[in-house]
């Protein structure tokens, strides 16, 4: 019996009185603070420290100064335990309630907690209180952030992803202040132009949701940010899924055939052509024969699209769309049907591109950040005086900006939807695109002080009805945003700069 206590009991006992020592136990909470017991395995006597009541480690503001967020540490969890111990039964409260501050002052003491956390994990798994596979799943979970959205809730929960990202070890540190570019006024008003064209345009062709992105072109300043009909019943944020965007990404590499000396007046046979086993097609199903580039865009045919990246080289294609910031995958060959849409790409990604249109040809990429303040103030990030860099020719660009507000020319193709393609009294540019399915429906739209991009779909990836055109269920959506938008602002009129448009000759007068 002696021998059998020794072997079996004695182990037991010891090992229960460190676990004791290493687990935190929340005493109570006295003056709204926690008393914390707890030990880092240095020496055998327990530390008590006390966790003040919760503090955000990081504010996110709005364009007012308003908060619209804030990010908490590991102090709202003992909280949360305090008020519902059921929450953190068994083994989920190993960790959770250790006192090691998941926003660590640096990477050293946030290693040092990751492996005191760890130490914690392979005693309760040598005692058998945990399997193989928890121990495995809870080395692997290394403090989720608990976050609160006080309001313009998808823009403010693309901040955080954000934030995690690419500042995480300032988010660990604590004490951020991020200051965004969100006008709240005007993300209400979107929301409020998305819920209700989705309900009168989009859900009566199968569609389950909708999303809008708006940017000051001039800085690539993210003014509004809407990813479903309603936040309250749809948290997927469908502005930062990557979809298809379909014709929408013509545009985006004609202004290279542009810069390469075609013009808008270049013939292109709208004849069938195949390169290898891949052969275009035009979407209403037949061609039309010779067009002209600036018909082939604003009528959003295909083959033409096809033949003119053929004409200026896949490389030069993939390259101007990378420098206009598209997010495209370096190790997959997309081909020639890149030009008609066929990459995942994200609304923001696509309105950033969109940006280097509306601003001349220079490169103002989509941010939420104008900049972050570290706990010191040190200035972490810096977007209010950003340096506008060239990427596109602006000749090019102007041409470009002249073919997409032709109006007269978009209204054989889309009828009485032409009115959602104009802005009165305004020089414009707009494009819609529509995949395959249809499952993706596009529409961008700018004017020199805003650029804007709408998308329509299901957010199980699932075909909407025939019906269903980015021209007919995007435009609308965008169109009565800006419409909006100019009235709120009392934006003043502005013009894109008028082009030169090059002499054509036998290289560059018509595409076969």
């Amino acid at each position: 019996m002696k021998k059998l206590l020794f072997v079996f009991i004695l182990p037991i006992l010891l090992m229960a009185a460190l676990i004791s020592t290493a687990i935190i136990t929340v005493n109570n909470i006295r003056d709204n603070n926690v008393e914390v017991l707890y030990s880092q395995f240095h020496g055998t006597n327990p530390q008590i420290t006390t966790i003040k009541p919760p503090i955000a480690s990081t504010i996110i503001y709005s364009s007012e100064g308003d908060i619209i967020g804030k990010i908490y540490g590991q102090e709202e969890k003992a909280y949360q335990y305090e008020e519902n111990p059921s929450l953190y039964q068994g083994k989920s409260i190993l960790y959770h309630l250790i006192n090691i501050p998941p926003y660590a002052e640096n990477s050293k003491t946030l290693a040092l907690a990751i492996t005191l956390k760890d130490q914690i994990l392979h005693i309760l798994f040598q005692m058998g209180a945990i399997t193989q596979s928890d121990l495995k799943a809870e080395k692997l979970n290394t403090e989720t952030p608990y976050f609160e959205v006080d309001q313009d809730s998808y823009f403010t929960e693309y901040v955080i992803n954000q934030l995690m990202a690419k500042y995480s070890n300032y988010v660990l540190a604590g004490g951020l202040k991020v200051y965004t570019t969100v006008n709240t006024q005007l993300d209400d008003m979107a929301q409020q132009v998305v819920s209700q064209d989705y309900q009168s345009y989009i859900a009566p062709v199968g569609g389950d949701s909708a999303a809008l992105v708006a940017d000051n072109p001039t800085n690539g300043y993210i003014l509004a940010m809407i990813g479903g009909p309603s936040y309250q019943t749809q948290q997927l944020n469908m502005a930062d899924i990557p979809r298809q965007q379909g014709s929408a990404m013509k545009p985006l590499i004609y202004v290279k055939a542009f810069e390469m000396g075609y013009s808008p007046d270049t013939m292109i046979d709208d004849s069938p052509i195949c390169y290898g086993n891949y052969c275009p097609v035009d979407y209403e199903g037949y061609t039309v024969g010779w067009v002209s580039i600036d018909r082939a865009i604003n009528q959003s045919i295909n083959i033409p699209a096809i033949k003119m990246l053929a004409a200026i080289g896949y490389q030069n294609g993939i390259d101007t769309l990378e420098a206009e910031g598209l997010k495209l995958d370096p190790n997959t060959y997309y081909g020639l049907p890149i030009v008609l849409g066929d990459a995942g790409l994200t609304l923001t990604n696509m309105v950033g591109a969109y940006n280097s249109l509306a601003n001349g040809g220079y490169y103002a990429q989509s941010t939420p950040f104008e900049k972050i303040v570290g706990s010191s103030g040190t200035i972490i990030l810096n977007n209010t005086k950003l340096q506008q860099k060239r990427i596109l020719d602006a000749n090019a660009v102007a041409e470009m900006e002249q073919v997409l507000g032709d109006t007269s020319l978009k209204s054989p193709m889309y009828g009485s939807a032409t009115y959602y393609y104009s802005v009165q009294g305004r020089e414009y540019g707009s494009k819609d695109g529509t995949s395959n399915g249809p499952k993706d429906i596009t529409d961008y739209m700018f004017i020199p002080q805003l650029s804007v991009g709408g998308w329509a779909g299901n957010t199980n990836d699932t075909n909407m009805s025939q019906a269903a055109v980015g021209a007919f269920q995007a435009g609308p959506m965008v169109h009565d945003f800006i419409m909006n938008y100019i009235q709120m602002e009392n934006l003043p009129v502005e013009n894109f700069p008028t082009p030169t448009y090059p002499t054509l000759n036998s290289t560059t007068s018509s595409i076969p």
